[in-house]
């Protein structure tokens, strides 16, 4: 299968931290990646619930275009079937 070259944007310190993780788990960042791609593939949308909190009124909601404003709207719920170990274990 053909490979492709993807380039994203991060925030430094979510890319270090995310990288002290996959380290942990035996993994590289392109391997990570590629899992979480074929996850999105597999569910036919995002591996894990996406949802605004219920505590933000509707008017102070921000654009989640914003990628500094992701950790301020949504909760990842990575409990059950939809762990990241579980995910790996299934690929």
């Amino acid at each position: 299968m053909p490979k492709t070259t993807m380039n994203l944007r991060v925030d430094a310190s979510l890319k270090k931290d995310a990288e002290k993780v996959i380290d942990e788990l035996g993994l590289s960042m392109s391997a990570a990646i590629t899992i979480y791609l074929k996850m999105i593939v597999r569910e036919k949308g995002l591996p894990f619930e996406v949802k605004v909190k219920k505590s933000a009124p509707a008017s102070t909601v921000k654009k989640a275009s914003r990628p500094e404003d992701d950790d301020d709207l949504f909760d990842l719920d990575l409990d059950g079937d939809d762990s990241i170990r579980k995910a790996i274990e299934k690929l």
